[in-house]
């Protein structure tokens, strides 16, 4: 837990952020998918935290967990692009954020946040030890890939703040 301007505030991450390794998407069906397990106790997701590696344009999805602990409905999502400036080696990379004001991923105990490449050739960084947490899936038919989990972390982070 860390206190930021506004009042304290809960950051999830998984591995050791630091970035190792590079996760790319073979195409635009796979999706790079991160389950959170929500803190206990009266608190919103508020920002979105992740490190690109590479530009191009990526869409972010948020998901209620499934009946079989898996991604669900979509809740959210938004279109992102990645600039040169914004993407880059691990030691001048930057994190991109994405403001959560919105009232849908809110009251969740479980959410999954995917990423999938629009266009260009997006990537993001990874720690390369293993936290569990980290799947692919692709929606392509003729490949039969739905849930396969992934030994590395993806540098991507959730923050929350306490509910209103």
């Amino acid at each position: 837990v860390s206190t930021l301007q506004g009042g304290p505030r809960t950051l999830l991450s998984y591995g050791d952020n630091q970035p190792q390794s590079v996760l790319s998407f073979p195409d635009m069906a796979y999706e790079a998918l991160i389950r959170f397990d929500v803190p206990a106790g009266s608190v919103a997701p508020s920002r979105l935290w992740y490190r690109p590696a590479a530009a191009g344009t990526l869409q972010i999805t948020f998901y209620e967990s499934s009946g079989l602990d898996g991604p669900g409905k979509p809740l959210w999502e938004t279109q992102r692009e990645v600039s040169e400036a914004a993407a880059g080696p691990a030691p001048s990379g930057r994190w991109m954020t994405e403001v959560l004001n919105t009232s849908d991923i809110k009251g969740q105990s479980t959410l999954w946040v995917g990423f999938r490449k629009l266009g260009g050739g997006p990537s993001l960084w990874c720690s390369d030890k293993d936290a569990g947490h980290y799947y692919m899936r692709s929606s392509d038919p003729a490949r039969h890939v739905s849930l396969v989990p992934v030994r590395r972390a993806p540098l991507v982070q959730l923050e929350f703040e306490p509910a209103h």
